[in-house]
């Protein structure tokens, strides 16, 4: 997912409508100026005091913005700006001051989904921040499926895709099923449906072990360790978590 359109803009900061696979309808805040990712040393807490009557936080060090709004969220972005006050990269603060995400992203999203934020930096790339702050996947990937349809099958897993292809990554970031195909889909725990080429869906573990080739022409899940998958002679198979294809 590129959380990069649409924009809708409210005053000089940007707010992204996620529109890929992950998180959709979740909102990302984008830093008003592109390309603002110097280093910085990490911030554990701003500076100032929460303003329960504007919900807002009142913070007297012109380094970061010095009104941050709420507006009713327990969570709010905040900015780096610099000499001349213009709003660099964000983070996220909540109302006690406490900096949840680090302001050195070019975009967030303002609320976390299955545990984390997405962040993204000035060339899209997205990475993940879990609650506690941790950048346990830096910005390195053309889109992560946060999606509960996924995670419903198996919530151990995250669908991410680099350089036209998917993989799956785990919690910590890293790689359970290598980037070897353009599609994948979670069908059951520890089994993937993998797409060759159009049409062309086979079934593997996640150890990439294939357990069938690539004969059904679209991809599916199981259900009591079953599901029903078409061949290209358009006859209807069972196909079983073993691997098993019987003819209906």
């Amino acid at each position: 997912m590129r959380i990069n359109n649409p924009y809708k803009i409210v005053g000089i900061v940007a707010t992204i409508v996620l529109i890929g696979s992950s998180c959709r309808g979740q909102e990302a805040t984008k830093a008003a100026k592109g390309g603002v990712e110097d280093t910085v040393l990490p911030i554990g807490q701003l500076k100032g005091k929460y303003n329960a009557i504007e919900d807002i936080w009142e913070n007297p060090d012109t380094a970061y913005e010095q009104f941050i709004r709420f507006d009713g969220e327990s969570l709010a972005t905040f900015h780096r700006t610099d000499a001349n006050g213009d709003l660099g990269t964000v983070g996220i603060v909540d109302k006690t001051g406490k900096v949840i995400v680090q302001p050195n992203y070019f975009s967030t999203t303002t609320k976390p989904h299955f545990g984390f934020f997405e962040v993204q930096d000035s060339k899209q790339r997205v990475g993940l921040i879990n609650e506690k702050g941790v950048e346990v996947v830096s910005p390195q990937y053309e889109s992560i499926f946060l999606d509960a349809s996924l995670m419903a099958i198996d919530s151990t897993i995250i669908k991410v895709a680099k350089d036209g292809k998917q993989g799956f990554i785990d919690y910590n970031g890293a790689i359970v099923v290598p980037f070897k195909y353009q599609v994948l889909d979670v069908a059951g725990k520890n089994r993937i449906m993998y797409m060759e080429s159009p049409q062309h869906w086979g079934l593997m573990d996640y150890n990439s072990k294939i357990m069938t080739d690539p004969v059904f022409t679209f991809s599916n899940i199981f259900v009591d360790g079953k599901m029903v998958l078409q061949q290209a002679d358009g006859e209807e198979y069972t196909l079983y978590e073993d691997g098993k294809i019987v003819k209906k």
